[in-house]
């Protein structure tokens, strides 16, 4: 099945030139003397023209006085502005473990239902990163995979550009910057969809280069979406340079419940490919 997946856009950056222009000084052209009987004249005129330096030379030397505390004076200001835009300060803070989520290890099975064995019937999947190279732009998606492993369509893909699966059963609450929602109602998930694959792609990372390397640690935690409380939690810290898409989990059918694998695992494959792996085919 082929499936065109949405491309982002970013705005246009323009530069506008400033031309100076400058000014000409007139020529001084200086009169010749010809009556040598008015010799004594021209012995008075340089003498008021020696006056006039004095006072013109004075005027100079008091203009770089205002000039030279006013330019030292503007420039610590954008040394100032630059000291707050330091990288860290996006990065997401992730709350102490509650005493009713459980820690998964990669690969730890989770059964759906708080410590009293209540089993919820709508759940927050809530994931966060971190990166250390500002160029990593974090996508999250979901997959809703049949018996064979497969979508069973091309509409069966949740993310950015196809935010509602269509059974209404899996909601994408948007990107934050350094984290995105997915909202499941298990009741409205579809019988024949026996797994559902949640998955963190790297924007265009084929093509910048980019990988999992570059990000500090990526977590997810299942909350009751009904009353917010914090079920499991599984969090990635030892991400690889290999890895350019990831699979944080997986929510699946096992004998008439719901379980969670915490699969933390990835594959070098841009969102495209990984989407081959699921049965869609990007045009």
């Amino acid at each position: 099945m082929g499936f065109e997946i949405s491309m982002k856009k970013a705005g246009a950056y323009d530069k506008n030139t400033i031309l100076n222009q400058g000014y000409t000084k007139p020529a001084y052209d200086s009169s010749n003397v010809r009556n040598a009987g008015e010799i004594r004249r021209p012995a008075v005129q340089p003498t008021a023209p020696v006056s006039r330096p004095a006072v013109q030379s004075s005027a100079p030397v008091s203009r770089p006085t205002p000039v030279q505390p006013s330019a030292p004076a503007s420039r610590p200001t954008p040394v100032q502005s630059s000291a707050p835009a330091s990288r860290p300060a996006p990065a997401p803070v992730i709350p102490p473990l509650p005493d009713s989520s459980t820690l998964l290890r990669r690969g730890q099975k989770f059964t759906v239902a708080d410590k009293n064995g209540s089993v919820p019937s709508a759940l927050k999947l809530k994931l966060d990163w971190n990166v250390a190279n500002p160029q990593c732009d974090l996508d999250a998606s979901a997959f809703l995979l049949a018996e064979n492993e497969k979508v069973p369509g091309e509409d069966w893909f949740v993310f950015y550009g196809q935010p509602v699966s269509p059974d209404n059963s899996i909601r994408y609450s948007g990107n934050t910057g350094t984290g995105a929602e997915m909202l499941i109602n298990l009741n409205q998930i579809r019988p024949d969809i026996q797994k559902i694959a949640f998955a963190v792609t790297i924007y265009e990372a084929i093509q910048q280069r980019l990988h999992f390397g570059m990000v500090q640690n990526v977590s997810a935690r299942i909350f009751n979406q009904m009353n917010a409380t914090e079920l499991a939690r599984i969090e990635l810290t030892d991400c690889t340079a290999g890895v350019t898409a990831l699979v944080v989990g997986e929510l699946y059918r096992y004998k008439g419940a719901w379980k969670f694998n915490a699969v933390g695992s990835g594959v070098a494959r841009d969102l495209a490919g990984f989407c081959a792996m699921y049965g869609i085919e990007a045009e």
